[in-house]
């Protein structure tokens, strides 16, 4: 099966356009990024791009050493898009004349006619017209908005001029869901490595986006690999200056996170750092947030993400209120993440150090690995005994690393899942006792002095430690750091979760 030469390259982007808006697949984001960049190194020629590496590098957030053996996302991912694009041609995109067909044994997209059934009845129906689109509804729509427009030109002298904002829909209506906002960013919409849906830049009032002035001369954003970001995609746009967000809520209580990084200002050559060079304020809902805040201050440096998290927030009057207000060298913001939580406490941290999501045998969702710096990820092909979750023990992070869970105020329980899969007599590491030992810290503590999993459990086999009252700094973050003693140090899973 080859592309058909004849088929315009308008019409592709049609039939890819119509799958991407597809409810099918508006409930998959992540297919949906796949399917996106296989079909534009398509559109612009570049099929011999289209490779595992490629993939798994540009769309899944692997590094260079991402080995097709060991790592077979791209595979798997692939395989559920072409059962995707099945279902979704076996339903509601039956009535289109082209489809997209990824053919078993390539990566690449091809585009060929389908042929539409005969019997009408045999056709799945056409989604309804949008109300607005209906001859009445239309109508009725039209001559409303002629009311206004004739109401505002008659009234347009007895009313002051509202400063340019962007669209805010009223709070009565607005769908629950979480809400996450790239500031700055143009893109209608945007899918992380976690395939989770972030919006392009709305709700906002003032400030820059994108550019500023630097020394009289307007400069663009500055594309820098940023420490510790769980994806670079939140730090690849901005707003600067001095701005107000007014975002639509339900009511309830929610959980919400703001991400920062210092990009313009860098260290010398002779070590200094760059403190005290942007300096502002942030308010929520007319309440102090962040006084005389310091992007790089806050998060330890340059070129560093800064992630702050505040619990138990509320909309007033419908809408949830920040203000950025700049001190020194303008406010600085590139994300904004407001996620539904009434249980009155932060939602629960849950990492399996894997690239795939795994919920537990209890229901219990544990993310993709995130929010860590230092370390590989491995996995040894042993499955833990002793454990009603051995999905949760088949990869580990392994080396000396540390990860920087930003959380609320309040006391946190860590729990550290271990399982020793690569020493011991019938391992392929061999050894046994003292093969690995490593060390455990946070906030200043020691908590696992000299650990050895195999002497604590022995081969295969899963065991936990759990510590309580663990606090955040003063910069809101609870840090983990694992410093290897003999050979690596290493963890499988991490859970942190508030205390009442």
């Amino acid at each position: 099966m080859t592309s058909k030469p004849d088929i315009l390259l308008e019409e592709r982007r049609a039939a890819l356009t119509a799958v991407l808006e597809s409810k099918e697949f508006s409930r998959a984001p992540a297919l949906a990024k796949l399917l996106k960049y296989l079909c534009e190194k398509t559109f612009d020629g570049r099929v011999y791009e289209i490779k595992e590496f490629s993939i798994a590098t540009d769309v899944y957030g692997r590094n260079e050493d991402f080995g097709e053996k060991r790592d077979s996302v791209v595979r798997v991912e692939v395989s559920r898009l072409r059962k995707r694009l099945l279902k979704y041609y076996a339903g509601e995109g039956a009535h289109h004349s082209l489809r997209i067909v990824i053919p078993a044994g390539t990566y690449q997209p091809e585009f060929e006619p389908q042929t539409l059934p005969t019997d009408p009845a045999a056709i799945p129906p056409a989604p309804p017209k949008p109300w607005w689109m209906r001859p009445v509804t239309a109508l009725i729509a039209a001559t409303v908005l002629l009311s206004v427009v004739a109401l505002a030109i008659l009234s347009r002298d007895r009313r002051p001029l509202a400063a340019p904002l962007a669209p805010i829909p009223r709070a009565s209506g607005v769908a629950s869901g979480p809400v996450r906002i790239l500031a700055g960013s143009s893109a209608e919409r945007s899918v992380d490595r976690f395939g989770v849906e972030w919006l392009g830049d709305r709700y906002f009032v003032g400030g820059e986006q994108n550019h500023w002035q630097f020394g009289g001369k307007e400069m663009g954003v500055p594309i820098r690999m940023i420490r510790w970001a769980p994806d670079q995609l939140y730090f690849r746009s901005f707003r600067f200056g001095s701005f107000s967000y007014k975002i639509p809520l339900p009511e309830g209580k929610y959980d919400v996170k703001l991400y920062f990084s210092e990009v313009i200002f860098l260290p010398t050559e002779f070590g200094d750092g760059v403190e005290n060079r942007r300096i502002f304020d942030v308010t929520m809902n007319g309440k102090p947030l962040l006084s005389s805040f310091d992007v790089a201050a806050d998060a330890g440096g340059a070129n560093t993400a800064d992630i702050r998290a505040f619990t138990n927030v509320s909309p007033v009057d419908g809408f949830l209120t920040l203000d950025f207000r700049s001190i020194l060298a303008g406010a600085w913001l590139n994300a904004i993440e407001i996620v539904p939580n009434n249980t009155g406490r932060p939602l629960p941290i849950r990492i399996v150090t894997r690239n795939v999501n795994v919920t537990d045998h209890a229901g219990n969702l544990w993310e993709l690995d995130r929010y860590y710096k230092g370390g590989r990820q491995i996995s040894d092909g042993e499955i833990a005994t002793g454990t009603a979750d051995p999905e949760l023990f088949l990869w580990q992070r392994y080396g000396n690393f540390t990860y920087r869970f930003p959380v609320p105020p309040g006391k946190y329980t860590l729990r550290l899942l271990f399982a020793e899969t690569f020493f011991g007599p019938n391992n392929r590491g061999k050894g046994g006792p003292g093969s690995r030992l490593f060390n455990v810290y946070s906030g200043g503590a020691t908590l696992l002095n000299g650990f050895e999993i195999f002497k604590e459990a022995g081969e295969r086999r899963a065991v936990e430690k759990v510590f309580h009252g663990l606090a955040p700094n003063a910069q809101g973050r609870i840090d983990v750091r694992f410093e290897p003693v003999v050979q690596y140090a290493a963890v499988n899973a991490l859970e942190l979760t508030a205390e009442k």
